[in-house]
């Protein structure tokens, strides 16, 4: 009896998930020289110059091995890892990653002989540029037409990316991984074309359909609530619906325009803010939440709550604040929080409290469970905290305060050399406190009290 053969072997499977799971691991680091790109030079498409690394691994999937639909299944499972690995977008990187997917299948449609460098180039292309597209789906869309230019010319940066490191790069690195003998070529099982059509057509109806499911499921209530360390909380637009509507300009994945809505400044001084309230919580309905000073937020009158839809179908985004991550959609709260000091002393030459408002930008999230049932929290690097204050000569260890007899030591050098060991800030039930834990997820101390260089 013959041996049944698949369109995907268990071969093919298990290099697609690899790949999946090496690019999603890697497109978080990706993010961050790319923010560190955006912080230092400052213009529209700075953080794009690497969105082709995103991709590579999807072309890879195709290229190695040889199958179309690769890609697709590649996205499915990157967008996954992402996902899971406590990605900032939250359920949206699984649609950017699908869409990705899908459009590396079919960019390399066309071509009769995929196995040349224009298929891979404009696999990549396209590919790289999709992610710049989604994303601005789901934000709040600008007012004015000019900024629809800006889109597209991100855009193209993000293509030219996808041409340079997807394609150019990836056809490279499997010809390099074929004549090394490290991969080696079998013959394609065929695939009848009434078959591949059911595919790509299956592909297409899965992405539309999480599209449109997350159109839904990020859309928040028609009503947000300003409450927390305030004396008279209330719903918004339901109450104070008198709040003049102002335009202003603001910049989303280095994309400058213009928005309508109302000004939270005035939003958060209708429900009369207590005099000890340093941070506003913007939470979304789908869990996340970030946070922004009360300090900008009286500086930048930029900051709005921006309405989608009309009437029960109406929901909110918050648009214009400088921390991209701060930029909520669906937004179900702004709560106002008091300060909690986080004392840093010891053998630091300026002791200090933390001031998370002051770390924000080299923040990056992920899921712990820290008494409060596991849940999304945001993180800056303990080792750089510490050194932004000046380390005494002969210091070694770093002592945690919990509240318990005995606190929680740490290696001095190892918090330095290990930036996946970070000082969370965790907002919850109307408060804030800290803990040190690790990037997976591992909670070294919780709640910290006080930090302690010895």
């Amino acid at each position: 009896m013959p041996e049944k053969r698949y369109y995907l072997t268990t071969r093919d499977l298990l290099m697609i998930a690899a790949l999946a799971a090496l690019g999603g691991v890697v497109s978080t680091y990706v993010n961050a020289v790319g923010d560190f790109f955006q912080s230092l030079l400052g213009f529209a498409g700075t953080t794009q110059w690497a969105a082709g690394l995103h991709v590579l691994w999807l072309v890879l999937a195709v290229g190695l091995t040889g199958k179309q639909g690769a890609g697709t299944v590649a996205g499915l499972l990157k967008g996954g890892v992402e996902l899971l690995s406590g990605n900032t977008h939250g359920v949206l990187v699984l649609l950017v990653d699908v869409v990705a997917g899908l459009l590396v299948d079919l960019g390399f449609l066309p071509f009769r002989n995929k196995d040349t460098l224009p298929a891979y180039c404009l696999a990549g292309g396209v590919a790289s540029a999709s992610n710049v597209l989604v994303f601005q789906a789901f934000a709040s869309l600008p007012s004015d037409l000019l900024a629809y230019g800006a889109i597209l010319l991100v855009a193209a940066v993000a293509a030219a990316s996808g041409v340079l490191f997807a394609g150019i790069l990836g056809q490279v690195l499997v010809s390099a991984l074929r004549r090394a003998g490290v991969v080696k070529d079998r013959a394609p099982l065929p695939v009848s074309q009434r078959v591949y059509v059911a595919f790509l057509g299956m592909a297409v109806l899965i992405t539309v359909g999480l599209g449109l499911y997350l159109r839904q499921a990020l859309r928040g209530p028609a009503a947000v609530h300003i409450g927390g360390a305030v004396a008279a909380p209330y719903d918004y637009p339901t109450q104070h619906g008198d709040i003049a509507l102002v335009d202003a300009e603001g910049t989303l994945r280095e994309v400058t325009a213009r928005y309508h809505g109302a000004p939270v400044r005035e939003l958060v001084a209708r429900a009369q803010p207590q005099a000890g309230a340093a941070l506003l919580v913007v939470r979304g309905s789908d869990g996340y939440a970030f946070f922004i000073s009360m300090a900008e937020l009286h500086e930048n009158p930029g900051i709005l709550l921006v309405a989608e839809g009309r009437g029960d179908k109406a929901s909110y985004n918050l648009v214009g604040a400088k921390n991209a991550k701060a930029w909520v959609r669906g937004v179900a709260e702004l709560t106002a929080i008091g300060a909690a000091p986080l004392e840093i002393g010891g053998a630091v030459k300026r002791p200090a409290p933390y001031d998370p408002d002051r770390w924000q930008f080299e923040m990056d999230s992920t899921r712990l469970d820290v008494g409060h049932g596991p849940a999304k929290y945001q993180g800056a690097p303990l080792g750089a905290v510490l050194q932004a204050l000046g380390l005494e000569p002969g210091s070694t260890s770093v002592a945690l305060q919990t509240g318990g007899v005995q606190p929680v030591l740490l290696s001095l050098d190892r918090v330095l050399a290990d930036g996946d060991i970070r000082l969370f800030t965790i907002i919850a039930d109307g408060n804030i406190s800290y803990a040190v834990a690790r990037m997976d997820g591992t909670v070294i101390a919780a709640p910290v009290t006080g930090i302690e260089v010895r």
